[in-house]
């Protein structure tokens, strides 16, 4: 649980791409808890109209997965997902759903 709560907080640290005003995508991928290792690819999940409410979308999930319910079913699952978001003329490595 030590290790979801680390990679969610590192998420939340990290910074992001800086570009002018334009339409930012959400992006997720599954991280699993026992390799520590955030292999899965990553997906689209939405597009936001400015980075400010990408990035509150981003908090929102995060602070979701800390929640009881859902530390337990990652621990059961052995994942938890990994965000970021991005200019929609950006794609993370590995990315699936671009334009």
């Amino acid at each position: 649980m030590m290790i979801a709560v680390a990679i969610l907080c590192w998420v939340l640290a990290s910074a992001t791409a800086t570009a002018a005003e334009g339409t930012w995508v959400l992006w997720a991928r599954t991280c699993n808890l026992k390799s520590q290792v955030c292999g899965g690819e990553w997906q689209r999940r939405e597009t936001y109209e400015a980075e400010r409410w990408c990035r509150a979308a981003r908090a929102t999930a995060v602070n979701k997965a800390f929640t009881p319910e859902a530390v337990k079913a990652a621990t059961a699952r052995g994942t938890v997902e990994e965000y970021q978001c991005l200019p929609d003329t950006t794609a993370p490595a590995g990315a699936k759903g671009t334009k």
